[in-house]
């Protein structure tokens, strides 16, 4: 199977944070922030699959700083690494206060996705050729992450439950 560059991965959008947005403090509302995230990476992961994809986990989703009402946020993805049937996808959100200017980084965050076939089985999926140095970076560190997730879920598999 033929690899596809990480740029063919890219997805940019914007949002405005509008009221509706936002919690009691006037700030961007996480879950919406969340929706942002996984819709972004999704569609990512779709470009560079070309299949169906389901979002199976959410890891290091980090809420770093507020976005007040009537921030323009940018949320970025890209699919890092292809591990056969799923795929680690990289986005990066900023928000940029239009009455000053200033830009902040709100959330970075790696999700991780499933490819199906029309039957709603696994189906692998092409690797990813990173190109740059930034992507070389981030196709190394997401093998890093995957094997620590994979370690951790062994460790706890039969030893925690979530409720």
């Amino acid at each position: 199977m033929e690899g596809k560059p990480v740029s063919a991965s890219y997805v940019e959008s914007t949002s405005l944070v509008q009221p509706f947005h936002s919690n009691v403090y006037g700030q961007l509302f996480g879950g919406h922030l969340m929706e942002l995230v996984d819709n972004t990476a999704g569609i990512s992961a779709y470009r560079h699959s070309g299949t169906m994809v389901v979002t199976i986990s959410v890891d290091n989703l980090v809420f770093k700083a507020p976005a007040p009402v009537g921030s323009i946020l940018t949320i970025k993805a890209a699919v890092n690494r292809v591990f056969k049937t799923s795929m680690e996808v990289g986005v990066q959100v900023t928000a940029l206060l239009p009455e000053n200017g200033k830009k902040s980084l709100v959330c970075p965050a790696y999700l991780t996705f499933v490819a199906l076939d029309a039957h709603g089985k696994p189906t692998e999926i092409p690797p990813v050729i990173p190109e740059t140095e930034d992507e070389i970076r981030r196709f190394e560190n997401a093998l890093i992450r995957r094997e620590a997730r994979l370690a951790l879920a062994e460790r706890i598999r039969y030893k925690t439950h979530a409720v």
